[in-house]
């Protein structure tokens, strides 16, 4: 609904003023609609005693949440077994999909992957010791 309202805008813009103000508000618009599709990311963890530690991601994992997603993965120890659980996000990007694959690494864990980002991505990390 956003796009074709911003397209009606920009057309009325550019009828009423001129050319270069419509595609600056249009261009507004557009970036204004991306910020908010690209919403917040939580992160949530848990931690289930002998049985490790569960880091619960859900939003939008981009490359400008990625500092928030290393803090939660790397606020435990080596030798706690960490679940990592992507709960739903909209969009996982390549940066946060190389940077726990290299968490994963940097704490000699198999990474396991199943499932998509539509329906809910689920990666598991567990010791291979």
């Amino acid at each position: 609904m956003a796009a074709p309202a911003a397209l009606v805008v920009t057309a009325t813009v550019i009828v009423i003023g001129d050319l270069f103000e419509g595609v600056l508000v249009g261009l507004a618009l557009a970036v204004a609609k991306r910020a908010y599709d690209t919403g917040p990311m939580e992160v949530g963890t848990e931690d289930r005693g002998a049985a490790g530690v569960v880091v619960r991601v859900l939003g939008h994992a981009t490359l400008s949440r990625l500092p928030k997603l290393l803090d939660a993965l790397g606020a435990w120890p080596r030798d706690r077994k960490v679940r990592l659980e992507w709960g739903g996000p909209r969009h996982l990007d390549h940066a946060c999909a190389a940077a726990q694959e290299g968490w994963a690494a940097g704490r000699g864990q198999a990474l396991g992957v199943s499932g998509s980002v539509a329906s809910g991505l689920v990666a598991t990390s567990s010791s291979t010791s």
